[in-house]
């Protein structure tokens, strides 16, 4: 007989829980059937490993990011996504880090990315630029993500303590540090990328091939 809360997406909603209290490493079938009060063969039929989970899980979680799609201008897909991923990020710290263990995959994955083309595209950017721009875009966002997620994943982080460096050799690490906690760094890389993508795309069209003899 089989479990009226066995199901994919139960077993994905379970794998976010465990991971989001325990870490990402925490989320085992074996875990995952024990919280479902089944045995963990009777996972198998819908998620056979745990990369299939972790798979899953990245399906989940881009959903309830919602993030961009349609008609947007780049700009503004930049700037929804990341914001997108930022909540998504600090609601669930520890299955966020399933984003860098699995990529994203399937028609529901493609549609924000399909958006962010066209509107670029749309834009004047070039297909190399286009990709360019979009992949800076999620690799840095992930990347600030991860690293913002961490004292939430671990509680063990070490960290430079700033008093123990003598201010005569460190002056400049002292002086930024009283202004480290009063910016936000989030928006200002979100900011910088828009900024550096729209240099790029008007140096592309300022530039002009070499007049020939």
């Amino acid at each position: 007989m089989i479990s009226p809360r066995l199901s994919r997406e139960n077993i994905v909603a379970i794998a976010i829980e465990i991971a989001d209290e325990e870490g990402l490493a925490a989320v085992t079938l074996r875990g995952i059937a024990g919280r479902l009060a089944v045995h963990v063969t009777s996972l198998y039929n819908h998620v056979p490993t745990k990369d299939a989970v972790i798979g899953e899980m990245v399906k989940s979680l881009l959903a309830e990011a919602r993030l961009p799609v349609g008609r947007i201008s780049w700009e503004d897909w930049v700037r929804q996504f990341a914001s997108g991923m930022r909540a998504l990020g600090r609601k669930h710290p520890g299955a966020f880090e399933a984003f860098h263990h699995s990529p994203a995959a399937g028609e529901r994955a493609a549609e924000p990315f399909e958006s962010a083309f066209a509107a670029f595209r749309s834009a004047g950017f070039d297909a190399s630029s286009t990709y360019n721009a979009v992949k800076a875009t999620v690799v840095s966002i992930l990347g600030y993500m991860l690293e913002d997620t961490l004292p939430a994943r671990r509680k063990d982080v070490a960290r430079t303590d700033i008093r123990d460096l003598p201010v005569e050799r460190f002056p400049q690490v002292h002086a930024i540090s009283r202004v480290a906690g009063k910016t936000d760094t989030f928006a200002y890389l979100v900011e910088a990328l828009i900024a550096g993508f729209a240099a790029t795309r008007k140096g592309r069209k300022r530039r002009r091939e070499p007049v020939s003899d």
